[in-house]
């Protein structure tokens, strides 16, 4: 009974502690300055969504937000084919498959930051500087080791009994790929898909060296224009900051039930 308690107990405190900043975020988003700075903890005295009005109005934040979700669906979306084909080869063992594997996942163990110059150079010299396909493409050179981890892992759980079973039956190398593998590893490219969109919505290093306008520049970057040196309504940034982190909650919870659901229908099957 007090081994319950105690696990219950360290569950509402984390989730408090997880929860209270978004909470305290949202409401404040709601609130006057006079409100904010009077009475931070406070509910707001009127329920009104003039500060999300404003924070459209003062910047192009929808474009941000497109800008965002082309470089994340875009990055995942190579990330996920690449790391289907590596992980399908790395099934195989050849002469050089172990090598391959750690050199895949070395990328993991690299600091990113120690990356910015050589990136910045090679992004430039491709003229795709302030665009969203030079962000995309960083990211999905980024975070494929994420990717394809976590790919090959639930790939590898794929029984050898089956693949032999096509091969048995006729089935060529690309087919049973196609046929097999493909659908029974759909759940891991999910549960990698959430990772990589809400990494890759979240990322802002690579987005502000990369970018220069409004044009080609996400919403993590754009958000910083509402809290400026000489300007700073912090009600309307926190609205901003609330419909910049809404898509990744949104994401999350739609996915995750979905995932779940595959996985069940791929265990059975």
């Amino acid at each position: 009974m007090l081994g319950k308690i105690a696990r219950w107990s360290v569950l509402v405190v984390f989730t408090l502690i997880t929860l209270a900043p978004l909470l305290w975020l949202v409401l404040s988003s709601f609130k006057t300055d006079a409100e904010l700075f009077g009475n931070p903890f406070g509910l707001p005295a009127s329920w009104s969504f003039v500060n999300y009005q404003d924070a459209l109005d003062a910047h192009p934040l929808l474009l941000f937000l497109r800008n965002s979700f082309v470089v994340a669906l875009l990055s995942s979306v190579l990330i996920i084919v690449a790391g289907l084909l590596a992980s399908y080869a790395l099934m195989h063992q050849f002469r050089l498959s172990r090598f391959t594997f750690g050199f895949l996942l070395f990328g993991i163990l690299l600091p990113v930051n120690a990356l910015m110059t050589p990136i910045f150079f090679l992004v430039n010299m491709m003229g795709l500087y302030n665009n969203v396909l030079g962000v995309a493409l960083v990211y999905a050179g980024l975070f494929f080791p994420l990717g394809f981890l976590v790919i090959k892992s639930y790939m590898d759980t794929t029984p050898m009994e089956i693949l032999e079973a096509a091969r048995v039956d006729g089935a060529s190398f690309h087919r049973i790929f196609r046929s097999i593998v493909a659908p029974l590893s759909a759940p891991g490219a999910v549960t990698a898909g959430i990772f990589l969109m809400i990494t890759a919505w979240n990322e802002l290093l690579f987005a502000s060296i990369l970018t220069q306008d409004a044009s080609a520049q996400t919403v993590q970057v754009g958000v910083r224009y509402f809290l400026t040196a000489y300007s700073a309504n912090y009600p309307v940034a926190f609205a901003a900051t609330v419909m910049a982190i809404a898509p990744t909650v949104v994401i999350y919870m739609v996915l995750s039930e979905r995932i779940v659901d595959a996985m069940t229908a791929g265990s059975l099957k």
